[in-house]
């Protein structure tokens, strides 16, 4: 994964359910932060590829785990979804998609059968994402028929503001230049726990899930989850 363009952080917010935190992006130097903002229980995921290292901060219970053995699987799954957020230049951004869709393609070609997707973009004039100048864009994508549209940010040229039959996405509060050193890097004073132990969590809190059968407690457990 490579980030040619300048550094910056935003809130990045769910216009189709406007109570839900937002997440909060760092992204600069070829690493990214994104940080939920859930007061109830504040996560983190930091991804460092050049130092072969990604962190999962819980600010909740003041710990985190350094899961870098699996940094280059991420970087792969990271590099595409980077490019489109991206596009390169100030030209029509579906070339630089149906690029990216092309060399994803090729990785995965074994797993997958028929034409890769293409994009098409039509331009639809300058309007203003959270008091930033952006160019819109009606977006198709031939094979399935889907149709979207997409503000590119004028500075930055990052996908401010997404919408289609799936959802609809705004970056707020955008801030140019390079994050504070501390948002990629494990917090002082945070206990380090293994990936064995992070496992096991997930095991026992399965396990106790699977034999509680009280209503009562599903409608809770339900409910939790919900928020």
């Amino acid at each position: 994964m490579t980030w040619s363009g300048p550094p910056f952080s935003a809130d990045i917010v769910d216009l189709r359910q406007p109570t839900k935190p937002a997440t909060r992006i760092y992204v600069g130097d070829q690493r990214v932060r994104m940080e939920s903002m859930d007061p109830t229980g504040r996560t983190a995921l930091v991804f460092d590829p050049q130092h072969n290292t990604t962190l999962l901060i819980s600010e909740k219970d003041h710990s985190y785990i350094d899961a870098g053995m699996f940094a280059r699987v991420i970087a792969i799954g990271f590099a595409p979804l980077m490019r489109f957020f991206r596009p390169a230049g100030t030209g029509d951004p579906c070339v630089q998609w149906n690029t990216t869709v092309d060399m994803f393609t090729a990785i995965t070609r074994q797993h997958r059968s028929g034409p890769p997707p293409h994009f098409t973009c039509q331009s639809l004039g300058t309007e203003s994402v959270d008091g930033r100048s952006a160019h819109k864009w009606s977006v198709t994508e031939d094979s399935h028929s889907n149709s979207g549209t997409v503000w590119i940010d004028d500075r930055l040229q990052i996908v401010s503001k997404s919408m289609d039959q799936n959802g609809e996405m705004e970056m707020r509060n955008i801030k140019e230049g390079a994050p504070p050193q501390a948002m990629f890097e494990a917090p002082a004073g945070y206990q380090k726990l293994s990936l064995a132990a992070m496992v096991s969590a997930l095991a026992k809190g399965k396990a106790a899930s699977s034999n509680d059968t009280m209503p009562k407690d599903t409608a809770i457990k339900s409910g939790a989850a919900d928020h």
